[in-house]
């Protein structure tokens, strides 16, 4: 389990440090405070792979011709440092360089004192992170993928039960062809029609209901997984979270939704507040801080996380 996070001179983060993180984290504030800078930060440092994390981190962030140097603290730094502790006691330093001679951005590993690729070296204690951004669809793990793991695991009719809970007409789920491409169908009395195109909030909910039901471990990172979601489906989303969590992966959020919260809380039996913290981020001439609540004082102090999400 990653257990903090220290960030320098990356995008709008010169320096901060997140500590005692716990099995499920939850980060809130305002606009511009740090949070996607936190997920992204968090994916490169501790995912086995971290050029493969850059890439994707950059490809999500769209709008802007040269995407790799504002991975740099205000576009104009050269080397941002991440460090990844865990709960075991490991750590992972990770620096990333730009270089404008070459026009490439390099992502290396500082191992006593030295610097060397960061490809292919995992924390023991981190085998897998995954970022998952619902408005991302087309760069997440195909949906055919997924349900074939719960199907090869001998899952089927739990994962049938998780859409069925949100869309009750359904009757099956299945892998259908179109012009030999493997498409996840939504299956109902008399038809059937692609998840993809059963609207955004219900793709949404499958596509995170699924990534975290079928692996058994590891660190899933989610960047507002309210967005699209009707008040039902957020509630499901936030059971699916709770028994990831309960079954040993840890899950660190962003979130805009004071109803998500509402809901964790409600759907929350004693064990999983023990687990849970809601972290206030401020983020102030590019200093982060935060500050933590654990998960037995959130309801207490509603009222402070309300003016982050008002």
């Amino acid at each position: 389990m990653i257990s903090s996070i220290e960030i320098a001179r990356f995008r709008g983060i010169r320096e901060g440090k997140i500590e005692e993180l716990t099995p499920l984290v939850v980060l809130v504030g305002p606009n511009g405070c740090g949070k996607s800078s936190v997920l992204d930060a968090l994916f490169i440092g501790a995912k086995p792979n971290a050029e493969n994390a850059g890439g994707m981190v950059i490809q999500r962030h769209t709008g802007v011709k040269n995407g790799g140097r504002w991975l740099f603290w205000r576009a104009q730094e050269h080397e941002v440092s991440i460090i990844v502790r865990t709960s075991a006691g490991e750590s992972r330093a990770i620096c990333v360089r730009r270089h404008r001679e070459l026009g490439r951005i390099e992502y290396l590993l500082q191992v006593n004192s030295r610097l060397v690729s960061a490809q292919g070296k995992s924390l023991s204690d981190v085998p897998d992170v995954r970022l998952i951004d619902p408005r991302l669809f087309e760069k997440q793990t195909p949906l055919h993928r997924l349900y074939t793991e719960f199907v090869v695991h001998g899952r089927r009719s739990e994962a049938k039960a998780i859409v069925s809970e949100v869309v009750p007409e359904v009757k099956d789920l299945e892998i259908l062809t179109e012009e030999d491409t493997p498409i996840l169908h939504l299956v109902f009395a008399d038809y059937s029609v692609p998840v993809a195109f059963a609207g955004d909030g219900v793709y949404s909910f499958v596509q995170l209901s699924l990534e975290l039901a079928s692996h058994p471990g590891g660190v899933v990172l989610f960047e507002e997984p309210e967005v699209h979601q009707h008040p039902a489906a957020i509630r499901q989303t936030v059971r699916a979270i709770l028994a990831a969590v309960r079954r040993g992966i840890q899950v660190i959020l962003s979130t805009h939704s004071l109803e998500l919260i509402d809901t964790l809380l409600a759907e929350s039996q004693e064990e999983d507040l023990e687990r849970l913290s809601v972290y206030r981020l401020q983020l102030r001439d590019g200093e982060l801080t935060s500050r933590r609540m654990p998960g037995s004082e959130v309801a207490f102090l509603r009222s402070e996380i309300e003016n982050d999400l008002r």
